[in-house]
């Protein structure tokens, strides 16, 4: 029963605060119903330990990134104006020359609502900016697929369209880049090529396995999850994605495997996503890898002292913690790998969502999702080839209760038969079969 109730309040908490987008660091809002109850601010706590971003091209960064480009930045959470995404990239050198050099690339930044909201029975609640999180993300990637192709046309059609992202923004990236490659695979005229294009972004809440739109349901009207992505999608664009171990948005654990080790980091996680980004150079790269692809390579970086969050908050804030203090906590609680998946014997731990998912399958109906691949692929696999449909944007699923809790109580009965432990977590195989616990 304890192991119930842990991984319960657990699953509460992160449902409740690492939803994509969540504004872990620069600003605080409240609109209900279009009427803003709290002002946004731009308020960053002070750092107390007299450290200035290291500007120096990090090695993991193609080196000609910045030669002859356009970056089209987009901007995370209320970073309305792009101060904060700057800092984070352009002014600590990732669009240098190797050696320090100046490449100066035009700098385009994306206008749009840059928020965080949701709906309930119908009623906006804007918890910072003003739109949800699903609308803020569509509209910016509506925008930014014209700006990139505008940025195109300025520079004669030659050079490099970076498109950049973090958290928020990180979605939106890679969505405008999905959008560029349909356009080439459709054949439209004027489409930049693939070749010409390359996403960077940071703290990605899609990033494989441990971002929490794979982690955290898709319940919620206009924050809606959208799971993993398939790098495939974006074709042969150049992308690199990054991500600070302990980052809660990109680094999140899965619950059901380690509740305790998920929950413990919340807090130092949420610091190092809204304030710590500027100082990755300082970071070490622990971990890298590509797609199957080859056309997206993932970046892990560990942060400095012994890369604990707890230790690397507790610095930032003036606050003596020596290395051995890092070590200690990596050891008795390990800072969740992100890109990792969790298993147990060699076997698939299933995260939330994915829970969720199979949940679903089996009342012969699908997540809500709002990202325009996954809702395309959707569209895919029920619309015949010759066809043509335009997927709505932001589809809703009715599920009658009946019918839910029956589903619910047939998986229930399936995993209890084969002798797999709830408490702990379910396991399947990679092929979906669910397989006894040892």
């Amino acid at each position: 029963m304890r192991g119930i109730l842990v991984s319960l309040i657990v699953f509460l908490t992160i449902s409740a605060m690492l939803l994509p987008g969540f504004p872990t660091g620069s600003a605080n809002a409240l609109r209900i119903g279009g009427i803003q109850l709290v002002p946004d601010s731009d308020e960053q706590p002070p750092l107390y330990d007299g450290r200035t971003p290291t500007r120096d091209k990090p090695d993991w960064l193609p080196g000609s990134l910045g030669e002859n480009t356009t970056v089209i930045l987009v901007p995370g959470t209320t970073d309305y104006d792009g101060s904060d995404q700057m800092g984070r990239t352009v002014d600590i050198g990732f669009y240098d020359a190797p050696g320090g050099q100046r490449n100066h690339p035009k700098i385009s930044v994306l206008d749009y609502p840059a928020a965080f909201g949701l709906k309930i029975f119908g009623l906006e609640i804007d918890l910072a900016g003003a739109a949800t999180f699903n609308d803020s993300v569509n509209i910016g990637t509506a925008r930014g697929v014209t700006d990139a192709h505008a940025a195109w046309m300025a520079r004669g059609r030659k050079g490099t369209i970076v498109l950049n992202g973090y958290s928020q923004s990180a979605p939106v990236a890679m969505n405008i880049a999905y959008r560029l490659h349909k356009k080439n695979l459709n054949g439209v005229a004027g489409t930049i090529p693939d070749d010409d294009v390359v996403v960077l972004v940071g703290a990605d809440s899609r990033f494989p396995n441990s971002g929490v739109e794979n982690v955290v349901p898709s319940v919620i009207d206009g924050m809606y999850t959208n799971g993993n992505r398939d790098p495939a999608d974006t074709g042969g664009i150049q992308v690199i994605s990054y991500c600070v171990r302990g980052d809660a948005t990109c680094g999140v654990g899965n619950p059901l495997a380690d509740p305790v080790g998920t929950a413990f980091y919340l807090i130092p996680g949420f610091f190092t996503h809204g304030f710590l980004q500027p100082y990755v150079n300082d970071y070490t790269v622990t971990k890298t890898w590509q797609s199957a692809t080859g056309n997206t390579t993932y970046v892990v970086l560990e942060g400095d002292g012994g890369g604990n969050p707890w230790g690397m908050m507790l610095r930032a804030l003036g606050l003596p913690a020596p290395r051995e203090f890092d070590e200690t906590l990596n050891a008795a609680v390990p800072v969740p790998m992100p890109g990792a998946q969790a298993t147990r014997n060699g076997v698939a731990i299933p995260t939330p969502r994915e829970l969720q998912e199979q949940i679903y399958t089996r009342l012969g109906t699908t997540v809500p999702a709002a990202d325009p691949d996954v809702v395309d692929r959707r569209a895919r696999a029920i619309t015949p080839k010759s066809a043509t449909v335009t997927p709505p944007p932001m589809p809703s699923v009715q599920i009658d209760p009946e019918s839910l809790a029956t589903a619910v109580s047939s998986l229930v009965n399936d995993v209890m038969e084969q002798g797999v432990d709830l408490l702990r977590g379910t396991i399947r195989k990679p092929n979906g079969t669910f397989v006894q616990q040892r």
